[in-house]
């Protein structure tokens, strides 16, 4: 892999784009002020997820696929918003 360095107006000049810091954090990275994280991800790599947090693209995907809600017995219904407890609950029997 190509070793970047500064040029002569204090940036890093990388596939015609120009960054600040070559290693920063995800926010930074997002944002455009760093090229890439310390673990190597690039731009392209980091997605905003709906609380609005930084994360990997492809992690964020294999969790979604994972479906937690429906292996833990939850699931949608018809006429209700949101997630429901499908499993029936048991009655104790005295």
């Amino acid at each position: 892999m190509t070793r970047f360095s500064k040029a002569a107006d204090g940036h890093y000049h990388i596939h015609g784009r120009k960054f600040q810091i070559l290693i920063g954090s995800r926010a930074e990275v997002f944002h455009g002020t760093a090229y890439k994280t310390a673990g190597g991800l690039t731009k392209v790599d980091l997605i905003q997820n709906k609380n609005g947090r930084i994360v990997s693209k492809v992690k964020h995907a294999t969790a979604k696929k994972e479906k937690r809600l429906v292996k833990a017995g939850y699931g949608t219904k018809k006429g209700k918003f949101g997630y429901v407890k499908l499993t029936g609950t048991r009655k104790s029997r005295k």
